[in-house]
C-alpha cells in the first residue's frame, strides 16, 4: 500500500488546522489528538510497513510532524518503543528533546530505555540544547551499581558530557 505525501499532509498537517484560531483549547486539543493518532497508526500499523520510507521522508521534511511524534512519545503507552525507534531509523533531529529522551532512559523499562539511548547517540553535540548539568545530576542520582541499567546510565553520562 503506497501512501502519497499529499495524503499524509492532508491527514496529519491540514493547513486549516494549523492556521485556525481555536475558540476553545478543547477544540485545538481534539484536532492535535486526531493528528497524533493518525501518525501513530501510520508508524505502528503493519499494513503501512511497506511505506515506511515514504513516512520517514515525510517526517524529515515536516517539522510539525516531528513535534507530533515527540508529543506521541511523551504520551505513549503501548507503542512507545516503536515511536522512539522511528526517531533514529528516520534520522530525525531530536536534539531539542534531549531532556525527554534522558528521562525515558532513566524511568522506562530497559528495552524502551535502550531505544531512547540510541536516539541520544544519534544527536549532534554541536547543537545547543537544554543545560546538561541538571540532566547529568539526575543520572548520577539514579545510578546504583546494582541497577540492571547501571551500564546504560554510565554510557548516558558519557554522552551527556559531549554537550558540556
Amino acid at each position: 500500500m503506497s501512501i502519497k505525501r499529499d495524503l499524509m499532509k492532508d491527514k496529519l498537517l491540514d493547513p486549516k488546522s494549523f492556521n485556525t484560531v481555536y475558540i476553545s483549547i478543547e477544540d485545538e486539543n481534539q484536532v492535535r489528538q486526531e493528528q497524533m493518532e493518525t501518525l501513530i497508526e501510520l508508524l505502528c500499523d503493519t499494513k503501512y510497513k511497506s511505506s515506511q520510507g515514504q513516512i520517514y521522508n515525510f517526517l524529515k521534511k515536516e517539522p510539525k510532524a516531528v513535534d507530533l511524534l515527540i508529543r506521541a512519545i511523551d504520551e505513549a503507552k503501548g507503542d512507545k518503543k516503536r515511536l522512539i525507534e522511528v526517531c533514529w531509523e528516520a534520522d530525525l533531529d531530536c536534539s531539542r528533546h534531549l531532556a525527554l529522551f534522558t528521562g525515558i532512559v532513566l524511568n522506562d523499562e530497559f528495552q524502551i530505555a535502550l531505544e531512547a539511548m540510541t536516539v541520544i547517540e544519534h544527536m549532534s553535540p554541536d547543537i545547543a540544547v537544554t543545560p546538561v548539568a541538571p540532566l547529568i545530576d539526575k543520572v548520577r542520582a539514579k545510578y546504583t551499581s546494582s541497577d540492571p541499567k547501571a551500564a546504560l546510565y554510565m554510557d548516558l553520562m558519557e554522552l551527556l558530557r559531549r554537550w558540556e
